[in-house]
């Protein structure tokens, strides 16, 4: 089980998975004893790094859960974008300047002791690092544990995390840290028939490469049962293999850890999986669950809109063709300009997504009614008489008036994600994703995007998945000046930015009484 029944507001968190350390009856990982009084007693020490296989018994609010959540899958989510889809887990260390603000931001950071710090704060620190850690890491393993493209996003990104804090340990710390991992290995010593200088030789990954230099040779090889090396290391012939045994460089220990993690996360979320539907029931914490289950995997980009106030400018069927280039999103200019290029209607998909947004843009019932009837028969095989009898409803349904009497909402940027791939004659869903590259570098430069963006929106996209990001680029593109704040998460957002950042221009651009004309540009 995952949640103990609590009537108060905490919950307790039991077993799923775990934690390495032993958690204390006060709700906190019980630090390891020191070696001694000076800062050279922490030399050894892991900083919290754990392959959670023990489950933490801690109690926590419903507030510390969802923050301690968002705070980690903010973190994942960096790490993501930076490195795509097969980033090289060897390079991993050069993205810590990179991730450092992100890392450090939401608290998922623990450094060595420096100067005068007392014992005793370092590891009250390091106490409250482990509780958060791992509460953060066994909240969302639930959250992932129900798809299979789920759980390979999360175990990739944990353990991209994992292999990030295990390389900022000291040397001495991650030598300590794979006698407690379990990772059966002794230090290599010179012994009959092969002696160091053969073994530097002989091992491609002993070479380090700096500057065009001559190569650098490891100078510390272990040795360990060949069967417990990871075999992509034995087929790129980085190791030496004798007599049962595997000599592997130091540097190339950390991929053997790795992989043990990855092989005891992939297992533990079939663990959880089974303690999934106890988990969703919980009053307390389920809907927060299905949330980070729904949209957890798509990146939370824009800030949220301070406030729900007019803009200023709304969606008409007077300035339906300004607004269709100026300020639509690209997933909702698309539909409508591929209908009128197909001169075919939209199918329900693309119907569905579009109606609703129209309707929060600005248009009244009336004139939507209008705007479908001449758009839908510019299909010579849809008249009048058919879009009354077949179209009109969902216009009445959408705006409350059929139905269930509550009207449909436009949908969200994760919404339009889900959406299945596009079929022949069918226009829906986010462009960025439904779109191969090709024909998407087309569509752009039919809107006019500059060479620059292009390249940056193409480079989201093939490197990470990265569709809101691509999105963000394209505002961007459009509105030379802005950020991008506040678009990213749903396609009313965009248009909104976009009105509020030319209604913005044109206040600048008018001269006031007593100035001399000049514009400012909008940031």
């Amino acid at each position: 089980h995952l949640l103990a029944p609590d009537s108060s507001s905490s919950k307790r968190f039991l077993h799923a998975c775990g934690q390495m350390q032993k958690i204390n009856s006060t709700g906190k990982p019980e630090p390891r004893a020191a070696k001694g009084e000076t800062l050279n007693a922490f030399a050894s020490d892991d900083l919290g790094l754990s392959l959670y296989t023990v489950p933490p018994d801690v109690v926590v609010s419903v507030h510390e859960f969802e923050d301690y959540t968002k705070e980690r899958l903010k973190v994942l989510h960096a790490i993501d974008r930076l490195c795509g889809y097969d980033y090289r887990l060897d390079n991993i260390s050069e993205l810590r300047p990179k991730l450092a603000k992100d890392i450090s931001e939401n608290r998922l950071s623990l450094g060595y002791p420096v100067g005068g710090k007392a014992r005793d704060v370092f590891l009250a620190e390091k106490a409250d690092f482990m509780r958060r850690d791992s509460i953060s890491h066994y909240a969302l393993r639930i959250a992932f544990c129900k798809t299979r493209d789920a759980r390979d996003w999360f175990v990739r990104q944990e353990q991209r995390l994992f292999m990030l804090r295990f390389e900022a340990l000291n040397a001495e710390a991650r030598e300590a840290y794979l006698e407690l991992a379990g990772v059966k290995c002794t230090r290599f010593q010179p012994q009959p028939g092969i002696t160091l200088e053969q073994l530097q030789k002989m091992t491609a990954g002993a070479k380090i490469w700096k500057d065009g230099t001559r190569p650098l040779y490891e100078q510390l090889f272990y040795e360990m049962p060949f069967q417990d090396v990871t075999p992509a290391l034995i087929a790129s012939r980085r190791v030496v293999l004798k007599a049962g045994k595997a000599f592997v460089p130091a540097s190339a220990m950390k991929l053997i850890l790795s992989k043990r993690f990855k092989d005891l996360l992939t297992a533990s979320l079939d663990v959880a999986f089974q303690g999934l539907p106890l988990a969703l029931a919980d009053a307390r914490v389920g809907g927060f669950l299905r949330d980070v289950q729904e949209y957890g995997m798509q990146l939370m980009v824009a800030k949220k809109p301070s406030s729900d106030e007019d803009v200023g400018e709304k969606l008409t069927l007077g300035n339906f063709e300004e607004m269709l280039t100026r300020s639509f999103p690209p997933c909702m200019r698309r539909t409508v300009e591929k209908q009128r290029d197909m001169k075919k209607h939209l199918k329900h998909g693309g119907r569905l997504q579009l109606r609703p947004f129209l309707k929060e843009c600005g248009f009244t019932f009336e004139e939507s009614l209008m705007w479908w009837k001449q758009e839908l028969c510019r299909d010579p095989t849809v008249d009048a008489a058919s879009v009354e009898k077949n179209y009109t409803y969902d216009v009445e349904h959408a705006y409350g008036k059929k139905g269930h009497l509550q009207g449909q909402n436009a949908f969200a940027c994760p919404k339009l994600l889900q959406m299945p791939g596009e079929s022949v004659g069918q226009v829906h869903g986010c462009c960025f994703k439904q779109l191969d590259v090709p024909a998407l570098r087309q569509q752009l430069h039919r809107w006019k995007v500059g060479d620059a963006h292009l390249v940056e929106i193409e480079k989201l996209i093939t490197q990470g998945k990265h569709y809101q990001l691509a999105c963000i680029e394209y505002f961007k593109a459009l509105h030379p000046g802005s950020e991008g704040d506040g678009v990213g998460n749903a396609p009313r957002d965009f248009f909104r930015e976009s009105c509020r950042y030319h209604l913005k221009r044109k206040e600048n651009a008018t001269p006031t009484k007593g100035s001399t004309g000049s514009s400012v540009p909008v940031k």
